[in-house]
């Protein structure tokens, strides 16, 4: 992840959005927009994730009613599981490696999800957290030992989803500041 979303990213991001996203418009007022008024919209609100699949094209005045509109946010949370389920999956199947060829990506995508998912489940459960680089690297493993596919963009991916703020774990540091994933508990 870059710190800055730059001119670079914008650029090559913009047709990408576009086309996802039905055309040049504010993804939560549907309102045309113009080329000098519109933002790259975090749905995450974290500045920092320029993934194309946590954008969208928003007019400004959206851009700032979504910091206190909870519906807006749940609409930004749902979007960005959507474009991380669906319609950005990085990694490509290889014909030679597909021994069923009605396999397609979003079927290893989905398999991939899931296979983290479980091994969240079960080392967290055991262990009652995990190191996310170890967490990254075994997933990443389990995905090409099982499906033949896995990519460590994919996999970050999908942890990040799993520690999303409606997910079932989250990110916290330890006392020398490494990153754990830890079962969320109910307020």
């Amino acid at each position: 992840m870059s710190k800055h979303l730059s001119s670079r990213m914008k650029s090559e991001y913009l047709p990408l959005l576009v086309t996802r996203d039905g055309g040049f418009r504010c993804y939560y007022c549907k309102k045309d927009l113009r080329l000098n008024e519109y933002v790259y919209e975090h749905l995450n609100n974290n500045r920092n994730d320029n993934r194309p699949e946590n954008l969208v094209l928003s007019c400004q005045s959206c851009n700032v009613k979504k910091i206190d509109d909870i519906d807006m946010r749940l609409i930004a949370c749902d979007k960005l599981k959507e474009n991380e389920d669906k319609n950005f999956v990085r990694e490509k199947i290889s014909e030679e490696n597909s021994s069923n060829p009605i396999t397609t990506e979003i079927d290893i995508n989905t398999s991939n999800y899931d296979i983290t998912k479980q091994y969240l489940y079960e080392v967290i459960n055991t262990d009652g957290h995990t190191l996310y680089s170890a967490a990254l690297h075994s997933c990443v493993y389990l995905c090409k030992k099982k499906t033949g596919h896995g990519s460590q963009q994919a996999v970050r991916n999908y942890l990040a989803t799993l520690t999303s703020d409606v997910a079932p774990y989250k990110i916290v540091r330890d006392e020398n500041k490494k990153k754990l994933i830890v079962k969320r508990t109910e307020n």
